[in-house]
């Protein structure tokens, strides 16, 4: 139904090339997103579309709130807004409810749960974006153009490779961003990590969510 309201509402005729769409939107959630890459797919299979039909339906599944997109950190605003743009789900039942679940669900959806709490608590001068070096951070909070805090978001960290490319990940960001504000948010874990110098704060989902209410 929202699909269908998507395409009358802007008067798109395609509407399966939409839904693909869509679901190519939803299974890259959490990660950059190339809308280029989904348009050489989608013609690959012999639809058609054009590329820039489907730049506009990225700003229109944003722009009916389906998605919250983000993009890559960057001091150079011009970067910025070239960059590629990790897209968010209003809904983790929507995502389930396009896409057949899978296995790896659990740590997008608890990302997903971290961004639309961080989203929905921020005032209007605040701005989320992602960092992306040799390393990687999901979020980069700012306020004022000052970055107030850097979070890591992963189901658990049981896993030693993951851990450390998690721990490796922020402290990249810490260093770039000059933030020392460091967060690793997980399903039940909670710890201090001290690396480098720098304190990384580990908490479970629930409780950063009560601190971040």
């Amino acid at each position: 139904m929202l699909l269908k309201d998507l395409a009358e509402h802007y008067k798109i005729s395609n509407i399966s090339v939409v839904r693909y769409f869509v679901k190519r939107i939803m299974a890259n959630l959490t990660k950059p997103t190339s809308i280029n890459a989904i348009y050489k797919d989608i013609k690959s299979q012999g639809l058609k579309v054009g590329k820039d039909d489907l730049y506009l339906w990225a700003n229109y599944i944003c722009d009916i709130f389906m998605f919250v997109r983000i993009p890559k950190y960057s001091r150079s605003l011009i970067k910025e807004q070239n960059s590629l743009y990790k897209y968010y789900c209003i809904d983790n039942g929507l995502r389930g409810a396009i896409l057949i679940p899978q296995s790896n669900d659990n740590g997008k959806n608890l990302e997903n749960t971290v961004f639309m709490q961080l989203n929905r608590t921020k005032l209007s001068s605040d701005k989320i974006s992602y960092y992306q070096g040799d390393g990687e951070c999901d979020f980069v909070f700012q306020r004022n153009d000052s970055v107030m805090q850097l979070i890591q978001v992963t189901w658990d960290m049981f896993d030693e490779n993951t851990r450390e490319r998690e721990i490796a990940g922020i402290l990249e960001a810490s260093l770039s961003t000059r933030c020392d504000n460091l967060f690793i948010v997980t399903k039940d874990e909670e710890s201090v990590i001290t690396r480098e110098g720098k304190q990384i704060n580990v908490l479970p989902a629930w409780k950063w969510l009560l601190q971040n209410n």
